[in-house]
């Protein structure tokens, strides 16, 4: 048996709860360790034992909601999957995991340790996602170009600008609008009539 006192669940899952309901009541600022033992009746020793700063908590607390990620959609074309894909994608970022994935990014720009963090256990998924769909469909011929980093980025760029920056509409005319351009730059030309 492990040294010390074993995790208690019912603490942890209670402290992020309590992490999702300050930043529903109050935004994102109110997230704080002193914030969450009020609300939750831990010490804050006991939250400093479990996560060692606000951000660990934040991460935990929001990892799992965040990386909540639609189904790797298989229409039999590029342009029907990359659709669907950008579809369910918007329709996701448009609740509260939208609200979520803002309150990561804000943290990871603030601090870069926690960026890492955050690259590595919840934007990374989404990244693998993406390029999955890409090597399918270019094993079966349909992109003009391998799959590259820059491609993934020009997929997910326009995401992540509409939810930080709330510059447009996520819809399904907006995620049908991205994919149609998207598959004309990736995709061959069409061999004359």
């Amino acid at each position: 048996m492990p040294p010390g006192r074993p995790r208690n669940h019912a603490h942890s899952d209670a402290a992020r709860q309590a992490a999702f309901e300050l930043l529903r009541e109050h935004g994102y600022a109110a997230i704080t360790m002193e914030a969450v033992a009020d609300r939750t009746g831990i010490s804050k020793q006991t939250l400093y034992r479990r996560w060692k700063h606000k951000r660990a908590l934040i991460l935990d607390a929001f990892a799992e909601q965040a990386d909540l990620l639609p189904e790797l959609p298989d229409t039999g074309t590029f342009s029907g999957d990359l659709q669907a894909l950008l579809r369910a994608t918007f329709a996701t970022l448009r609740g509260e995991c939208g609200v979520t994935n803002r309150a990561l990014v804000t943290e990871a720009l603030q601090d870069p340790e926690f960026l890492t963090e955050l690259r590595e256990r919840h934007l990374s998924r989404r990244r693998r996602q993406i390029t999955t769909l890409l090597h399918r469909h270019a094993e079966q011929g349909a992109l003009l170009t391998p799959p590259t980093d820059t491609l993934v980025d020009l997929i997910l760029g326009p995401v992540w600008y509409r939810l930080l920056l709330h510059s447009g509409p996520m819809d399904d005319q907006a995620a049908d609008e991205l994919a149609g351009l998207l598959v004309r730059l990736a995709q061959p030309p069409s061999p004359p009539g």
